[in-house]
């Protein structure tokens, strides 16, 4: 009994660990989408989560916005300005890769979250194309606004909600699947077999 408790905490230790902040993230999602999109700066995570969301926030930031300049090379404007958005969910998807090719069971779930988190990050910044309300880095204006200008170029503005939505349940399915991870992991055991014939 002892034994297949032990077992079955070092299967799902990390899923016990990231289900709290899966559940924050997405309830202050819903509630930035759902009411006012400036809960997303208004909402607390308790401790210790909101350390990881600071630095999770942060360093996703500096992705986003190393993919406005790897998306310059191409000379485009659209390009360059959606650039920040697509670099932030393809980052993630790059570790999940590794971690996968590897087999870093802990890697896969960790690099799951956030890839959720990121997609989440950008389904609230396409909520915000229309109104405009969050702030943006270096004081930016208004005109600044990345997928204010996406839509626009597009001109899909009036359809920033459902398309801000679906980037959300993608990012509720990647949580999805780092929650039940755990249950596709196979713990394998290898064996030399001697033939002599």
């Amino acid at each position: 009994m002892q034994d297949k408790l032990l077992n079955y905490l070092k299967t799902w230790w990390c899923t016990v660990i990231i289900l709290p902040f899966v559940l924050f993230s997405v309830h202050q999602v819903y509630l930035s989408l759902g009411t006012h999109i400036l809960w997303v700066n208004n909402y607390s995570y308790v401790f210790p989560y909101n350390i990881i969301y600071f630095l999770l926030f942060h360093f996703d930031l500096l992705v986003h916005e190393a993919g406005h300049g790897f998306f310059s090379i191409t000379g485009n404007r659209f390009w360059t300005i959606l650039g920040g958005s697509l670099y932030q969910v393809f980052f993630p998807a790059l570790l999940l890769g590794f971690c996968w090719y590897n087999r870093y069971r802990i890697g896969i779930q960790l690099s799951l979250v956030y890839m959720g988190f990121s997609w989440m990050s950008v389904a609230i910044y396409a909520g915000d194309a229309a109104g405009r309300q969050l702030p943006l880095i270096g004081n930016l204006g208004k005109e600044a606004h990345d997928w204010h200008n996406i839509f626009m170029h597009l001109n899909i503005l009036d359809h920033y909600a459902l398309i801000s939505g679906i980037f959300a349940v993608i990012g509720g399915l990647c949580y999805l699947g780092a929650i039940v991870a755990p249950i596709f992991h196979r713990e394998y055991e290898s064996h030399s077999i001697d033939l002599k014939m």
